[in-house]
């Protein structure tokens, strides 16, 4: 008798064994865990069993779906049958298919912080017709003062971001964005009815932007190699003409609350690193400058319509590391 409890308890302790002991895990995309035995795997798909209340149940998920697998214990073929007809037996119910629940914006693991360098062109959307009339006063021809005008507004800029994750799909953190553009001409100018000026007229241009941004994204694609983000920033923007006329230079200054709203692409080539392809619309207007020659500065309030505008469209490629 006590031969005979001993045998029935090792069985009992085989069987339950058997059962926990093939448990594999399938992590899907959107973070969900099955906790089954994977019975194969084809090409697309990967094959499971489950135990749920005393019924066996067998399913399948799409590997383009599924974040990782995980095989505890090798699951051979004779311990799926085994766990099948038991759980069969046990309850008479034929076993069904178990549904996988789909959702349809997966959750991107890529980490905590994201930092981002970029670098393209800026096209500056103030209008130029009133400074092209002037020069035309002082005597420049109307084809080099559009052609000044027209490379003064072409420009090269430079991004750079440093985002900290908040939840689902937002990060916030700082941009930095910095434009810079410049134009030359040589040609003879008027001062007055005896006097005339022949030589170089140019300026250097420069814009400095740095501010508070909330940034957003979400994966896109079967793959999810593929990220829509955007982003908006606010922050100081300071403005620095250095201007060339008459032999003698003159700086211009002047500091305003700037905006860069953009939008992009990324695709990652590795886990955690993407290129990276965006838009972006800086707005900014300043209302005083500081004006500084040779003899002196002063500072100079300027009417409404004679505001310095800093606003333009940007294009940029770049690199984006994630950790």
């Amino acid at each position: 008798m006590k031969y005979y409890y001993v045998l029935s308890t090792f069985v009992v302790l085989l069987i339950f064994g058997l059962k926990s002991s093939a448990q594999d895990r399938i992590i899907l995309n959107s973070g969900d865990t099955l906790t089954c035995i994977i019975s194969k795997e084809s090409k697309s798909y990967i094959h499971f069993y489950q135990y749920f209340n005393g019924v066996s149940s067998k399913g399948k998920v799409e590997k383009a779906k599924v974040r990782e697998w995980t095989y505890k214990t090798a699951a051979n073929p004779l311990e799926v049958e085994n766990l099948k007809t038991v759980n069969a037996e046990e309850t008479n119910t034929e076993p069904e298919q178990v549904q996988v629940q789909e959702k349809t914006k997966p959750t991107p693991d890529y980490g905590k912080i994201r930092a981002s360098l970029s670098g393209g062109s800026g096209y500056l959307l103030g209008k130029t017709s009133e400074a092209e009339k002037n020069l035309q006063a002082m005597g420049i021809s109307n084809s080099l003062s559009e052609e000044y005008y027209k490379n003064f507004k072409w420009g090269a800029q430079v991004k750079a971001s440093l985002y900290f994750y908040l939840t689902k799909d937002y990060w916030l953190g700082a941009m930095y964005n910095g434009f810079y553009s410049n134009a030359e001409i040589t040609s003879s100018m008027q001062m007055d009815e005896t006097n005339m000026y022949y030589g170089a007229l140019g300026e250097r241009y420069f814009v400095n932007f740095a501010g508070l941004s909330l940034y957003s994204s979400s994966r896109v694609g079967k793959a999810q190699k593929l990220l829509v983000n955007s982003s908006y920033s606010i922050g100081p923007a300071f403005y620095r003409d250095e201007a060339q006329m008459y032999n003698e230079q003159v700086l211009i200054q002047g500091t305003t609350l700037g905006s860069n709203l953009t939008l992009g692409l990324e695709y990652f080539i590795q886990p955690k690193l993407s290129i990276s392809f965006d838009t972006g619309l800086f707005l900014g207007k300043v209302s005083k400058i500081s004006l500084k020659t040779s003899e002196g500065s002063n500072e100079v309030e300027l009417d409404k319509e004679n505001y310095e505008n800093l606003s333009r469209l940007d294009l940029s490629f770049g690199i984006v590391y994630y950790w």
